[in-house]
């Protein structure tokens, strides 16, 4: 799930955030805090990635004015998070050139922002159910069409085994296809978040 977004300028100043999940903290604080890592990270290597706490991931696309931010559970693939974010932030850009060139530290203008980021997000806003309770499936309205995505091995392995089984559980794919938990889990959420798969009751 994903709980919030930070844009912050490269000093640290936050310049939009949403929240959608359960972090609760003060926008400047954190933006001048992770800011202050990704200045650090460039000093002593190519920058950050990502921040990993005990529950927490903090996923960094950088530019050269803005940090942009997005806080997800540990066991969300980055991934795609990372490609969305990458498109939110030229979208910033794309629209506030000017303004971040000539910045006199306002900050409401940049809530216009809100519906785009919230479109481009909201699948990651519903919490996936316990995966230990349900099993998956190909999502019948995706599938039948040409699909754009690039998948990773370990996502391919999932899809395969439900085209050959129609319905598994997590442990099925584990179990099946040879993958760790955490490789198996991260591949099926980030179908599940690409629509590619769907959830349903183990009956």
């Amino acid at each position: 799930m994903l709980h919030n977004i930070w844009i912050a300028k490269d000093t640290g100043e936050c310049l939009f955030h949403r929240k959608y999940g359960s972090i609760e903290h003060d926008e400047n604080l954190i933006t001048s805090f992770l800011s202050a890592i990704e200045i650090f990270a460039q000093n002593v290597d190519g920058g950050c990635d990502f921040l990993q706490t005990t529950n927490f991931k903090f996923i960094y696309t950088t530019s050269n004015q803005t940090v942009t931010v997005a806080c997800i559970d540990n066991n969300d693939d980055d991934t795609t998070v990372r490609q969305d974010l990458h498109k939110i932030q030229n979208e910033f850009h794309s629209r506030f050139a000017h303004e971040l060139k000539d910045w006199r530290g306002r900050v409401e203008h940049f809530a216009d922002m809100t519906e785009y980021v919230d479109t481009q997000l909201e699948k990651y806003s519903i919490p996936i159910a316990n995966l230990s309770y349900s099993k998956l499936e190909l999502n019948p309205q995706i599938i039948s069409r040409d699909i754009s995505y690039k998948f990773s091995n370990q996502q391919q392995k999932v899809i395969s085994l439900l085209k050959y089984k129609g319905s598994a559980t997590l442990s099925d794919i584990v179990k099946l296809m040879k993958l760790t938990e955490n490789d198996a889990e991260r591949a099926t959420n980030d179908l599940l978040y690409k629509n590619v798969i769907r959830q349903v009751p183990i009956s």
